[in-house]
Formats: structure tokens, sequence, C-alpha cells
């Protein structure tokens, strides 16, 4: 790598990380003005955040739709994944393309397009609402996850259980669900990450629902307090927890393939 790449390599990384390590700065400054110098360490703002009510429910909010958000993406984009790798799929090019499309059209004009279909339909918006919008967008990155781990099993392997007794449905959850665990996983970590980060969906199709984001977007419009920048450090760190913890799964996953391989 010559000397351009690496400050464009860290120019970058730093135009990404910089907020994100001033924010964590001022979580922990003493004074409510979020300016340098800085006043002192202080923790108050994180206690604060623990006092505070509305934040406690619309974390739990967030929390409750995304987990369906994760599951039903991953489940879905197990089935568009298994799908794409048949042999005997036809018109694949436009299932690739009906897959990607929801990741194309800005999120604006898709949350529009739902609220509008939604009032058409007489279906309110509320949560169940918010997780089918939200699930839909996940969808495209949870099938590219898992069609990179389906497309490079050994089909020999399900052929040779389907040649030995084994149903489809045998054969699929002995011999190929074992092998994309992995994916699965950090496919549902994907959803969730990607439904706890949703604010444009949510402003439109939440309703009375208050998920995290739309809470942290009116307490910023209203007024940029401290303990909002400890709150987003919290999220921050969840977040990296999900994905240390999908990596440890996977690793750990590839760590037992190898050493069964090698018995």
């Amino acid at each position: 790598m010559n000397s351009f790449s690496r400050s464009t390599l860290l120019l970058a990384v730093s135009f990404f990380y910089l907020p994100i390590v001033v924010l964590a700065i001022f979580s922990f400054n003493a004074s409510s003005l979020m300016a340098f110098p800085l006043s002192g360490f202080t923790l108050e703002w994180y206690q604060a955040l623990a006092d505070n009510g509305a934040f406690h429910d619309a974390f739990i909010t967030s929390f409750l739709v995304s987990q369906p958000v994760g599951i039903l993406s991953a489940l879905i984009g197990l089935a568009a994944a298994l799908a794409l790798a048949s042999p005997a799929l036809r018109w694949r090019t436009g299932f690739i393309v009906l897959i990607v499309l929801p990741f194309l059209v800005p999120k604006t004009v898709l949350s529009i397009a739902q609220a509008m279909l939604l009032s058409w339909t007489g279906l309110g918006r509320n949560a169940v609402t918010l997780i089918v919008a939200q699930t839909l967008v996940a969808i495209p990155f949870t099938t590219t996850i898992i069609a990179a781990v389906v497309i490079r099993l050994d089909r020999r392997l399900e052929e040779a259980a389907r040649d030995l007794g084994a149903t489809p449905w045998q054969s699929f959850r002995k011999v190929t669900l074992p092998q994309i665990k992995g994916a699965i996983g950090a496919a549902y970590s994907i959803g969730v990450i990607l439904s706890l980060a949703d604010l444009t969906i949510s402003m439109f199709l939440a309703g009375r629902t208050q998920p995290l984001s739309l809470v942290v977007a009116s307490q910023f419009r209203r007024e940029l307090k401290p303990d909002l920048n400890a709150m987003q450090v919290v999220v921050l760190c969840l977040t990296a927890i999900i994905l240390l913890l999908s990596e440890l799964y996977r690793r750990k996953r590839l760590l037992r393939g190898h050493f069964q391989r090698e018995q």
C-alpha cells in the first residue's frame, strides 16, 4: 500500500470514527456545554440516562420490534438464498432484482408508498406494520449474507443423504442447516441492528409506537442534552456486543468444523 492509499484510508477512517470518539468524550464531560476545553470527568449523564423512563420504554419498544424483524428477515433471507442456489431456478436475474429492489429504493420513497398502501387497505400505523416494513428493507442484506455461504456448499453431500434415504427436509436439517447456522445467526444480527438504527421508516409507519430512534430524534430537535450522548454510547456498545457475539459464534463454528474434519 503506497502513501496515497494509506492517507486516503486514514482520512476515511478518521471521518467515520472521529465523531463517535468525540461523542463518547462529551458523554463523560462534567459540563452540560458540549465544547472544548473539557470541564472534568463525570458519570452524571449516565446516571441521568438510567433515571430516564422515556428512554427505557423506547429501548424496550425497539428491542421488541427488532427481534421479529431479525427473525423474519433471516428466515426470508434463508428461503431466498436457497432459491438462488437452486439450479432449477428460472428467471434468476429477475428474482435477484426483486430481492435487491427494496435496498435500491430510497427509504423515504418506500416509507411513503407503504404508508399510502396501508391507508388504502385500512391498516393502521403500528408496531406490526413497522415490523413488516423494516423486515422488507433488511431482506436484501440477510439474503446476501446467507447466499454467500449457501452457494459455496458442496451439493454432493445433500445428494448423498438423499441417496441414503433421507427426505428433503431431513437432508436439509441434518446436512445443509449445520453448515449455514453461522450465516443465519449473522443475518439475524444484521436484521436486529438495522431495525434498531432505523429512523426514516419509523417516522412514517410507527404511529403511536415510539422506538428509541424516534425518541432520540424528538429530544435532539428540542435540546441537545449530554444524556443523549450517553445513550448513543450505550447503543453503540450494545451493537458492538451483538457483532462480537456473532463473530465469536461464527469462529466457534469454523473451529468445530475444522476439528471434526481432522478427526
